[in-house]
C-alpha cells in the first residue's frame, strides 16, 4: 500500500510540469510577438483584468493589452475587437473601461464589441466560440495567459492564434504569476469536464455599445 502513496505524491508533483509541458507543445507554432508575423484574423479577442491596482495605479498588464489589441488593429491584422471581462457588477466595469482606451488609442467605437460576462478565461472563450462560431479570432493579453486561453479554444473549436501582449516583470505580478499556477491546473479539469460559462448568451449577450456603455 505504501508504494501506491508514493507513486500517488510522484503524480501531483508531476502534474503542473505535465500541464506545463502540454500548453507548450500545442501554443509554441500559435503565439506570436511579432506583430507583422500575426494572420489575418476576423477578430481580435481582448482578455479582460481591472485598469487599477489595489493602490490605485494604472494595471501594467491591463495597459499593455490595451495597447497590442490597439495595434493589431492599426495594423489592419483585425476586423473588429471584442473586450471580454468583468462588466456586470456595480462597481466600475473591465469592459467599459477597454472600449473606452481602445477608441482613444484610435479603434473605432463601432468595431468594438462588449462581453460582460467573460468572468474567467474560460467564460471569454467559450462565449466568443458560441456567439462568433467559425470567425477567425486573435487572443491579446500576455503570454502565459494566452497559452491558457489558445488550449481552451481547441478544446471547444475555436480557431485561434494569440499576440503576446508585453510581459510585466515578477516584481509586478507575483501574485498574477502565483494565482496562474493554480489557474492552469484547473485548465485541464474544465477542458476534460467540459465546464460550460457561468452566463449563456441568451441572459448576457455579447453585444456592440455604440455609445460606450448600456
Amino acid at each position: 500500500m505504501e508504494w501506491v502513496l508514493w507513486v500517488a505524491g510522484a503524480a501531483l508533483l508531476l502534474l503542473p510540469a505535465v500541464a506545463e509541458a502540454g500548453m507548450a507543445y500545442y501554443t509554441r507554432a500559435r503565439c506570436f510577438d511579432d506583430l507583422t508575423a500575426v494572420p489575418p484574423c476576423d477578430y481580435a479577442l481582448v482578455l479582460g483584468t481591472a485598469k487599477y491596482v489595489a493602490g490605485g495605479g494604472l494595471n501594467r498588464y491591463y495597459r499593455h493589452r490595451i495597447e497590442a489589441a490597439a495595434a493589431l488593429w492599426q495594423a489592419g491584422k483585425v476586423g473588429a475587437v471584442v473586450v471580454s471581462g468583468s462588466g456586470l457588477a456595480e462597481t466600475l466595469s473591465e469592459t467599459v473601461c477597454m472600449q473606452a482606451d481602445l477608441a482613444a488609442l484610435g479603434v473605432p467605437v463601432a468595431a468594438i464589441w462588449q462581453d460582460p460576462a467573460g468572468l474567467r478565461t474560460l467564460d471569454s472563450v467559450l462565449r466568443y466560440r458560441a456567439a462568433f462560431g467559425g470567425a477567425t479570432v486573435c487572443v491579446v493579453s500576455q503570454p502565459f495567459h494566452n497559452r491558457r486561453a489558445l488550449v481552451l479554444a481547441r478544446a471547444c473549436g475555436a480557431a485561434a492564434v494569440a499576440y503576446q501582449a508585453r510581459a510585466v516583470g515578477i516584481r509586478g505580478g507575483w501574485r498574477v504569476q502565483l494565482r496562474e499556477r493554480f489557474a492552469r491546473l484547473r485548465l485541464w479539469y474544465d477542458v476534460l469536464a467540459r465546464t460550460p460559462p457561468r452566463h449563456s448568451l441568451a441572459a448576457v449577450p455579447i453585444r456592440q455599445y455604440p455609445g460606450g456603455s448600456e
